[in-house]
């Protein structure tokens, strides 16, 4: 199945979240990356794993890293792990948080991610959206930081083959 991804990402700084993470939903996710272009993803997000394809479509290059194809199935544990020995360069872990944000009569869901292990410190804040007008129309919390949609040393996959982690961790 194909989906459009639309989706903007924001650095954000620990000390600027205006909520206590205990009270948030969350669940622990690893990743790792197969093939780099396109992407291909193999993902666990508690017990639930999942194998990812993500590129760009053609009809929409100018938007950069903002609107991407993304084909997703369910795979089991042992596919999963199998397919995690084939990724290539770091493995990332980290805590994904859920936030509901009310923007005008739409309330959309803040994914916050909390890096650990290599990139312990660094913190996304990804918003999807399901069209490309609403992306860019909608005021985003005061506590994001920097947005880094289309900052290339920010995607995960870069992250995965990141040499000088500490330019990354620097904002």
């Amino acid at each position: 199945m194909n989906n459009l991804e639309i989706e903007r990402k924001f650095l954000v700084k620990k000390d600027s979240i205006p909520y206590n993470l205990k009270n948030l939903k969350s669940k622990k996710i690893i990743q790792g990356f197969i093939y780099f272009n396109p992407a291909i993803r193999v993902r666990r997000v508690d017990n639930e794993y999942f194998l990812t394809i993500k590129s760009k479509p053609n009809n929409y290059k100018e938007y950069g890293d903002l609107v991407r194809n993304e084909y997703e199935i369910s795979i089991g544990k042992n596919a999963f792990n199998d397919l995690l020995k084939l990724c290539v360069g770091k493995i990332l872990y980290k805590r994904r948080y859920y936030i509901p944000y009310k923007y005008g009569k739409k309330t959309y869901i803040i994914e916050l991610d909390i890096f650990e292990k290599d990139f312990k410190g660094l913190i996304y804040a990804e918003i999807e959206f399901e069209n490309v007008k609403n992306a860019y129309k909608i005021k985003v919390p005061d506590w994001f930081f920097k947005e880094v949609t289309n900052i290339r040393k920010y995607k995960n996959t870069e992250l995965s083959i990141c040499k000088n982690i500490k330019n990354v961790l620097k904002y």
